[in-house]
């Protein structure tokens, strides 16, 4: 049956899945290091791929944080993304 987003209740999604719309809450779950930014989606065969690469992965944390409407929980376990890290 198709979803119906008027109905209350959690949600599951990936990040690509959420651009666009928008939550009153967002958990962002499992934010480690080797996920976010997913080691597979690094482009290292030279740093200007690897620069534009990591980009991408950073705004697409970057929107899936800033679809609440309220409130933003980012969860990590072991070595956090370095995209969570200041330096």
């Amino acid at each position: 049956t198709p979803e119906n987003r008027n109905e209350p209740g959690i949600r599951f999604a990936t990040m690509h899945r959420v651009k666009g719309l928008e939550f009153d809450h967002i958990i962002i779950a499992g934010t480690n290091d080797g996920v976010v930014p997913l080691k597979q989606a690094l482009v290292d065969d030279n740093p200007f791929e690897y620069a534009e690469s990591e980009k991408r992965e950073r705004s697409l944390l970057y929107v899936a944080a800033t679809r609440a409407k309220h409130t933003v929980l980012i969860t990590t376990s072991g070595t956090p993304s370095s995209f969570l890290v200041k330096d």
